[in-house]
């Protein structure tokens, strides 16, 4: 169990609950991203997954032009600075690749990769496609995950993707208000607990819920989340999880840095004897999406012979460019360039199209810009953000903007010699002092590369045999990053840039890992959430819904697994 999880509060609530013996197969494990929710009973090996995605009907009365259900799009990629940006950046990324290459022979290799790809023609296949649209003839309400994503563009429906970057996802359009965002979660996850654990909402007052939320969490937006559990969906208690800290506990780690990167967000946060350590706390503004997008303008650049791919106006084709990336794309240059490979293109109601590929180098340069992220062609947009924890809850008489408009402390918690919390470790030299010092060598607009975000982040925590810990447990978890060759890039850039600060101690120490055992890297923190959830240690933590009813926030302040707010 983290230290710090038993530390006594002052003025400790009263409760009426009985606390009974934890059954772990009446409890739920959630852990929602920006494309796919995971979930499970703690007691399974293994999470399902589906398309975190819910389409609703569209009102027939509604006069509004549908948008294209773009995953493509950002805002920050069509600037004029934007072509220039990348070709730069494209430049520095291929000397890096050709180490061990000579330049005239790459250049030869290209030349040929993009006139064979220029004459590549699709062939027809006799065969019917494995893409159906789903059917919508009944006019369902709404339509959850899978066959959300494949409802023709035709169809009354428009797709909503509740979560973006590791928040809720608002905005200014049709169902971008909490109140539609909210609606969207409650729906998504009511579906998928009945789909794959054929658990029905009525059933759900007998279980206990586990929710996983990014280090980087938005408190409002945590408490809508266990509002949702509790009282819209009837879970009978639930506690809420930090990804960082349940990935230490699926890898099997109580010291560590961990490295998330997602569809659209790369998080970076150490964990220090089961806490994590805020100052250390870092997000990039690019993940898994942002490789997709430029393995396809590299692709393009070499005669890309599916002419026809819009992934800006056909959600097919992203699909279908994520499965190249994820298929294709390495950082192993063992791997020869220049090799013929095949994908085919299927429609629904239409055959099956096969093309033949040569790729080149680009299936390198692609997951490269996670280095050098200024190939990703962003720009105007703030691409490095160090979290901030402050709120202000009209139902919090300690939200930050009480305490300080009222000159008071929130009551700290009694601690014995064996517990401690988040607000000790920012009272050490990595707190406040130290996070304004290394912030400051931060570009936002700039971005900043994965392996210098790893090393900056761990620079803010404490001494250098914490530092030595740190650098030895780097877990890289998520999807986005999944590469072929990827730890060991990751790793070997991570020693030759602190053996050229002439920190050959730290480099010594640098490891990278993925996963443990036989877990699938994108679930180790689903698999140590559902660890934390069933220790009896914990039982005391549960929030019940009579609690949250009641209480309200101020339950969810004082049973985290975290400190709610710093101390000041």
């Amino acid at each position: 169990m983290p230290r710090g999880v038993k530390a006594e509060i002052s003025e400790p609530m009263e409760s009426t609950e009985t606390y009974q013996p934890v059954n772990a197969t009446t409890i739920i494990v959630l852990h929602p991203g920006s494309t796919t929710l995971w979930l499970g009973r703690a007691t399974d090996h293994a999470p399902q997954s589906m398309p975190h995605v819910v389409a609703w009907k569209r009102p027939t009365t509604s006069t509004l032009p549908k948008k294209p259900d773009s995953l493509f799009s950002r805002p920050g990629l069509h600037q004029k600075e934007s072509e220039t940006q990348k070709e730069l950046a494209l430049s520095i990324v291929e000397q890096g690749i050709l180490t061990k290459k000579a330049n005239k022979r790459h250049q030869q290799l290209q030349e040929q990769v993009a006139s064979f790809n220029a004459e590549s023609e699709a062939d027809e296949l006799d065969e019917v496609s494995h893409n159906q649209w789903t059917d919508t003839s009944n006019y369902p309400s709404y339509i959850v995950g899978e066959q959300a994503m494949y409802i023709n563009d035709n169809d009354p429906y428009t797709l909503h993707w509740p979560m973006k970057g590791g928040s809720l996802n608002l905005h200014s359009d049709v169902g971008g208000s909490l109140t539609s965002v909210c609606a969207d979660l409650e729906a998504i996850w009511a579906h998928g607990i009945e789909k794959y654990l054929n658990i029905p909402k009525a059933s759900l007052q007998f279980h206990r819920a586990v929710l996983v939320v990014p280090n980087t969490f938005n408190k409002q937006y945590v408490k809508e989340m266990l509002n949702i559990l509790l009282c819209k969906l009837g879970f009978s208690s639930a506690i809420i999880q930090l990804e960082s800290v349940s990935s230490s506990f699926g890898c099997g780690i109580s010291c560590g840095c961990v490295v998330d990167v997602g569809h659209e967000k790369t998080h970076i946060s150490c964990v220090d004897d089961g806490l994590t350590i805020p100052a250390s706390r870092l997000i990039l503004q690019y993940g898994g999406n942002d490789i997709t997008r430029c393995f396809f303008w590299l692709l393009k650049k070499m005669n890309f012979p599916y002419k026809e791919c819009d992934p800006y106006n056909n959600k097919l084709d992203v699909y279908l460019l994520k499965e190249l990336k994820e298929t294709f794309c390495h950082l192993n240059q063992e791997i020869p360039a220049g090799q013929i490979h095949e994908f085919q293109v299927h429609r629904p109601g239409v055959k099956p199209l096969l093309y033949e590929l040569k790729l080149g180098d680009e299936v390198m340069q692609a997951p490269m810009a996670m280095f050098y992220p200024q190939l990703f062609g962003i720009v105007g947009e703030i691409l490095v953000k160090k979290p901030s924890l402050q709120y202000d809850d009209p139902e919090d008489l300690f939200d930050d903007k009480q305490l300080l408009e009222s000159g008071t402390r929130e009551p700290k918690a009694g601690k014995s010699d064996q517990t401690m919390t988040e607000t000790d470790e920012m009272s050490k030299p990595s707190g406040p002092s130290m996070m304004k010092k290394t912030t400051d060598s931060i570009n936002p607009e700039k971005g900043l590369g994965l392996d210098n975000a790893i090393i900056h982040s761990i620079a803010s925590c404490g001494s250098e045999e914490t530092q030595q810990k740190l650098f030895n447990n780097i877990l890289l978890i998520g999807g986005g990053f999944m590469f072929n060759g990827a730890l060991a890039k990751l790793q070997e850039r991570l020693k030759a840039k602190l053996l050229n600060r002439k920190q050959s101690k730290l480099a010594d120490s640098v490891e990278v890992m993925a996963k443990s055992r036989d877990v699938d890297a994108r679930t180790i923190c689903w698999k140590g959430a559902a660890i934390l959830g069933i220790l009896d240690s914990a039982q005391e933590l549960w929030i019940t819904q009579a609690e949250w009813t009641s209480i309200g926030i101020r339950v969810l302040r004082e049973r985290s697994l975290f400190v709610w707010s710093p101390d000041r």
